[in-house]
């Protein structure tokens, strides 16, 4: 059992004298004071925990570190780690968007070749799919269900938008998949696509590029996950995911081969996921263009003690690699 949390309330100043008092430097405790205003002492502590040693006996699994900073670090490094995150995560959710309104439009365009009306349709859907399965208390639902229950949900949340009023107007609110994809959420469009047959999994992971929809659906995965850390103002850096998803086969997309030799930790960070959505944008002249933002953000990591952007996954010499040139 874990023991009972008794740490005080620390008043700015006297968060200001914690930090201080386990080595960070501070010239401007001032600016310090309105840096812990805007951003908050727990949400910096997760940029300031890489600014201090491991631990030597401490526990892997939790990435236990002493409680002093390495000599040298300023409170001004530690802004400029959080405010690099911050830009990254921003770039990222431009990127992203980019990716899910196609994601979205090749879900309709595929789908809808089966059935204008495919998502009311579960005898079009796959059996594990709809298949009914056991819940809580006695109620059995089908992953199809929970689906149909949050896309319902949306709709209605959506009443009063121009095109659902229209819809409700003239075709008693059935919305075709082309037109019910706009209130789609991302993991939403990710489960139905999870739902659809074979054969159309396939055709929109061809859209994309990819050899298999089984890596393809990895990757869904995947980039959701960036997606609502992004949403959700988390942090990027140094994170760790769930789980780390598919590598494509060696040779079917060889921008992405060099993620075949990163590390089992390298793995689950942020740089492959980042890197497969690079490649993914980088298919049209629109991406192109913002994969050179994102490379400029990336450039821009600040130069701090013990840190660098292979924390994050980054291979040493990610510069060279074909995917960004």
């Amino acid at each position: 059992m874990g023991v009972p949390y008794e740490k005080p309330h620390l008043s700015y100043d006297q968060q200001i004298d914690k930090l201080v008092g386990r080595g960070l430097e501070v010239s401007d405790r001032t600016a310090a004071i309105d840096a812990l205003k805007l951003v908050g002492y727990y949400r910096l502590s997760a940029y300031l925990h890489s600014f201090r040693p491991l631990k030597a006996d401490g526990d892997r699994r939790h990435d236990e570190r002493l409680n002093f900073y390495f000599p040298g670090s300023t409170f001004e490094q530690v802004i400029q780690l959080w405010m690099f995150d911050r830009s990254l995560r921003l770039v990222l959710l431009d990127g992203l968007e980019q990716f899910e309104i196609a994601l979205r439009t090749s879900l309709a365009y595929n789908a809808g070749m089966l059935d204008a009306f495919i998502h009311h349709l579960p005898e079009l859907l796959t059996e594990e799919f709809t298949r009914p399965q056991m819940t809580t208390g006695s109620q059995r639902q089908s992953s199809y269900d929970r689906w149909l229950m949050g896309y319902l949900a949306r709709v209605d949340s959506s009443k009063n938008e121009a095109f659902v009023k229209w819809f409700d107007h003239k075709h008693d609110g059935q919305l075709p998949i082309w037109v019910a994809i706009e209130l789609f959420e991302f993991g939403q469009t990710s489960r139905l696509i999870q739902g659809l047959p074979l054969g159309t999994r396939r055709k929109i992971s061809e859209d994309f590029g990819f050899d298999t929809q089984k890596n393809f659906g990895s990757w869904i995965a995947s980039l959701n996950g960036i997606r609502n850390f992004c949403a959700h103002h988390s942090r990027l850096w140094n994170r760790s995911l769930t789980a780390a998803a598919a590598r494509p086969k060696n040779g079917a997309i060889p921008d992405l081969d060099h993620l075949r030799n990163l590390d089992e930790v390298s793995r689950v960070k942020i740089y492959a996921p980042v890197a497969v959505l690079a490649w993914l944008l980088s298919r049209n002249e629109l991406g192109k263009e913002w994969k050179t933002r994102l490379r400029a953000v990336l450039e821009s990591f600040p130069n701090i003690p013990n840190g660098s952007l292979s924390n994050a996954g980054f291979p040493e010499d990610w510069r060279q690699l074909p995917l960004w040139k």
